[in-house]
């Protein structure tokens, strides 16, 4: 089952979409994340989920290393990329945070956010680390 999904991924992902792709992609999802994070949501219908904010972050931060690995794997060639990846991702996340609470008025800052946003960066890190470790 496992190399099934090894070879879609290889394959069939990276097959279609050239480094040069997810570096777009890297940065259409942090733009994302910053406007998502930035702008009102007033407007939109809220869903009663308990803990859909954290893992809508969790997801978030996943991707985003996901996508920034993809996008810089033949270029950065420090032995340290994969943590280097992981501070950046909470660093930009800590950022956005100190952002809402200091340029919006119906955001703030939340801690387990920051958390969120971390174990989605880490738990990234290690599903490429699992992949790259099985070729």
């Amino acid at each position: 089952m496992f190399q099934k999904w090894k070879h879609f991924y290889q394959v069939k992902i990276t097959k279609h979409l050239s480094e040069r792709s997810f570096l777009i992609l890297a940065i259409l999802w942090a733009i994302g994340i910053t406007l998502g994070s930035l702008i009102s949501l007033n407007n939109i219908p809220k869903l009663s989920i308990p803990g859909k904010d954290k893992t809508v972050h969790f997801i978030f931060y996943f991707v985003f290393v996901l996508f920034w690995f993809l996008a810089l794997k033949s270029k950065v060639k420090n032995k340290n990329f994969h943590l280097v990846l992981v501070f950046a991702a909470v660093f930009y996340g800590i950022t956005i945070e100190v952002m809402q609470s200091l340029l919006t008025e119906n955001r703030q800052a939340d801690f387990y956010d920051i958390i969120a946003n971390t174990f989605g960066a880490i738990f990234g890190i290690f599903i490429i680390s699992v992949f790259l470790n099985k070729k």
